[in-house]
């Protein structure tokens, strides 16, 4: 699996960072994360990383 990053024009158009070698007219699949998925993910990751900083002796962050 390749990761290309593209900027999007329109609701239906994509810009490339690179092109993308494959066979014109061929299929490639896009995940595109919901922003509320993507908000939670960074929401736990930055969560995760807070706790981790703290010892054990600070438990008053764990209830965040």
């Amino acid at each position: 699996m390749k990761i290309i990053k593209a900027k999007i024009l329109d609701a239906t158009h994509l810009e490339l960072s690179q092109p993308v070698l494959d066979n014109p007219g061929g299929d490639i699949m896009i995940a595109v994360p919901d922003k509320d998925e993507e908000e939670r993910d960074w929401y736990h990751l930055s969560k995760e990383r807070l706790l981790a900083a703290y010892d054990d002796a600070d438990k008053i962050y764990d209830d965040l």
